[in-house]
């Protein structure tokens, strides 16, 4: 096996041979023949050179020629899928190590072709026996992929390459699919079919901040749903039913008090009033369980409406006196006037009231409280700032839970029911916003609310 180089080389050698010996024979002919056809052997000896110049260059470019055809067939075949034969061996070493490193490439590629093929085949299985279901849409809203899952009232099966105008039966979740598609967001939406109720995600796949496509997930949450109505159902059934006993013991109790008239330092003196602020906070705590029932349940409880917050933070002031000056504290409000906002004001005002009631509780005598408001980006930000015994870091994952207390005993002598903050979070989420708390002990703490302008526009 020789080089391209070596084997051009030799052919010119062994052509320039040719050319002397043929050369010196026709000058020792020439010399034999008369003149009249030393002409004639010239010419003769032009077009025999010409001849073995043609042979020699068209036998170089042939080898070449041939092989490199072959290979450009092979390269045709392996991108067009087709990696079955392999390349064989030249007689010029730079083709032939050329086949070689194709017939690497072609073996390498047929490897990672298959895996990727058993990838797809695992990675599609995974997604068809999924519990939920799952859908990817284009650019162009056609559905690229759908598992098994899809409900059939939401979406028949085959749906592939179909356009999800076409395809879609759900109008609400095709509005909401058309909505989040134009304007490139994410998003969830409950769809409820009279006998099933689903919770749908939607997501935008995005490589270099470019979207490729978009992800659907649908969830199967009847039973979950079910179990919640039941739960709030036990719950306002609950409530209701231990209003009226609770009642009757601090009725009985006052008027045990006031027809004794017992000694202030009596034993009995103490009972009765214990008996009476147990009540009191039972009746509390069945108040604040009621009022988060409604919340969770999300009916006509909710009434929103365009409220002015500087307005309702000023009406608000009377009502916070009540327990501010107990302790001597001061309560201040710097919120701008022409801040409006969709919302239910009722609702908005239980929100301030626990939040400074909670500021209050776990705030000395004399110190201050302190709310804040501004707009920012179609959004309304709200701080409640105190200056109390802080919460440490351990418990602020935890204080929105229901019965949750940092400072059980403070708690317990506050009158607090521990459901203020987690009522607080419903009536934050119930208007499409954010809740969060910074604090570290001993320094005070911040409550910082982000609340949408237009809730409207926040709902997914």
């Amino acid at each position: 096996m020789r080089s391209l180089f070596s084997r051009v080389l030799l052919s010119n050698w062994l052509f320039l041979i040719i050319l002397l010996t043929t050369g010196l024979i026709l000058y020792f002919v020439e010399t034999q023949v008369a003149t009249e056809f030393k002409f004639v052997l010239f010419v003769l000896y032009i077009i025999f050179s010409m001849l073995i110049a043609f042979h020699t260059s068209f036998r170089i470019a042939t080898s070449v020629t041939e092989h490199l055809i072959v290979i450009e067939k092979k390269t045709m075949e392996i991108n067009a899928g087709d990696f079955g034969t392999l390349l064989a061996a030249s007689d010029i070493q730079e083709l032939s190590d050329l086949a070689s490193s194709i017939n690497s490439m072609s073996r390498r590629l047929q490897m990672q072709f298959t895996d990727l093929n058993v990838e797809k085949e695992k990675f599609n299985s995974l997604l068809q026996n999924l519990r939920e279901g799952v859908f990817a849409i284009s650019l162009d809203k056609k559905i690229l992929f759908q598992n098994q899952s899809i409900p059939e009232t939401l979406m028949p099966a085959n749906s592939q390459s179909r356009s999800i105008d076409d395809v879609i039966i759900n109008k609400k979740l095709l509005g909401f699919l058309n909505d989040h598609i134009e304007s490139s967001m994410d998003g969830k939406i409950g769809i409820d079919d009279s006998k099933h109720y689903y919770r749908v995600w939607f997501y935008s796949l995005k490589s270099n901040n470019q979207i490729l496509m978009y992800i659907g997930v649908v969830s199967d949450k009847t039973d979950e749903r079910e179990t919640q109505m039941l739960r709030e159902q036990f719950v306002q059934n609950a409530s209701h039913e231990l209003k009226t006993p609770i009642t009757s013991i601090k009725g009985y109790a006052e008027t045990l008090e006031s027809k004794l008239r017992l000694s202030p330092d009596s034993v009995e003196k103490k009972f009765i009033q214990a008996i009476l602020r147990n009540t009191d906070r039972m009746i509390r705590i069945v108040e604040d369980m009621l009022t988060i029932s409604k919340l969770e349940s999300q009916n006509s409880f909710f009434q929103p409406e365009k409220v002015n917050l500087y307005e309702l933070v000023q009406n608000l002031k009377f009502t916070v006196d009540g327990f501010i000056k107990i302790k001597n504290q001061t309560f201040t409000a710097d919120v701008p006037a022409n801040i409006y906002l969709y919302a239910d004001m009722i609702l908005l005002e239980h929100l301030f009231l626990n939040l400074i009631q909670n500021a209050s509780t776990y705030s000395s005598e004399n110190q201050s409280i302190h709310l804040f408001a501004q707009c920012k980006d179609n959004t309304v930000i709200i701080q409640v700032v105190d200056q109390g015994i802080g919460i440490s870091e351990s418990h602020l994952d935890r204080i929105f839970e229901r019965f949750y207390r940092v400072d059980t005993d403070r708690s317990r002598k506050g009158g607090g029911t521990g459901l203020g903050l987690s009522i607080v979070k419903h009536i934050v989420k119930l208007h499409s916003g954010w809740i969060n708390v910074s604090s570290s002990q001993g320094e005070g703490t911040t409550f910082t609310i982000n609340l949408p302008i237009d809730r409207k526009k926040a709902v997914s």
